[in-house]
């Protein structure tokens, strides 16, 4: 049984990893508790057995972590509102995007742990890349969140001062490779596939090139050379795909994103 964990905020990110905690089998229903301003919201976690509130210092109530996941205009309010109702000894645990640890610390008592998490979407499958960072002193505690987030896939410890790359690459990187998956499908309906068998072809493909790299200490491009043959058929796709920028555009994209944080702040 894992410890108890309060969600903040049961839109698209707390919702992912609610339902990552349950099918991780780590964490019972009576683990977790959730709390949104939404009556639909709640009767959808109610509907998966969780207890859910429309009181944030009610939902929190014997978290041994309080995580929060709500839009950042929110963030502010919601820390004031439960800093006062906190149990002893809990971790705070942020999701929200770009709100660093030393405002998150001006909320809480000096004492409190605070972590600020980067994980995506893929948490509600167990497939979340998770970055982690925290305060120097906080860094005792860090074992309990890894746990935390490798219950719904995998978790590492970096500096703050790398989450934004982290941010660009694993959690904007999802719909990267989402919209890759995307024109995949298209071209196998053009060559004649279902769009059904397509979607699955390419789902799974993607899958096990993932697969092949974790498991294996091979870089991407001696992957590559193990699929294409002189004169193949893999070498010809890959160089039309070169020609018209490929790799230039993965790279700008990923830039483009990373700059455009930086830019907000």
């Amino acid at each position: 049984m894992g410890k108890k964990v309060a969600v903040i905020g049961g839109g698209n990110m707390g919702g992912a990893l609610i339902e990552g905690f349950l099918k991780s089998g780590k964490y019972d229903k009576q683990d977790v508790a959730v709390s949104d301003p939404s009556e639909a919201t709640r009767k959808r976690f109610e509907g998966l057995g969780l207890t859910a509130y429309a009181n944030n210092s009610e939902a929190i109530a014997g978290a041994d972590l309080v995580i929060i996941a709500v839009k950042p205009w929110y963030a502010a309010d919601i820390c004031r509102e439960i800093c006062s109702s906190l149990p002893d000894g809990v971790i705070i645990v942020s999701v929200v995007a770009g709100l660093p640890l030393k405002t998150l610390q001006d909320f809480f008592d000096k004492d409190t742990p605070i972590f600020r998490v980067v994980p995506n979407i893929g948490a509600a499958c167990g497939s979340s890349m998770s970055f982690v960072s925290c305060l120097p002193d906080d860094e005792p505690q860090s074992a309990d969140v890894l746990a935390l987030f490798d219950a719904v896939g995998t978790s590492a410890l970096i500096p703050e001062s790398q989450l934004d790359a982290a941010m660009v690459l694993a959690s904007c990187g999802t719909a990267y490779a989402l919209r890759y998956m995307r024109a995949a499908m298209e071209a196998g309906i053009q060559t004649g596939l279902t769009a059904q068998l397509s979607r699955t072809a390419v789902a799974q493909t993607l899958k096990g090139a993932a697969e092949l790299l974790l498991n294996s200490e091979l870089h991407p491009e001696a992957a590559v050379d193990q699929i294409t043959t002189p004169g193949g058929i893999t070498i010809v796709g890959l160089n039309a795909m070169e020609q018209k920028g490929f790799t230039s555009a993965v790279l700008e994209g990923h830039l483009a994103a990373f700059r455009h944080v930086k830019e907000k702040k």
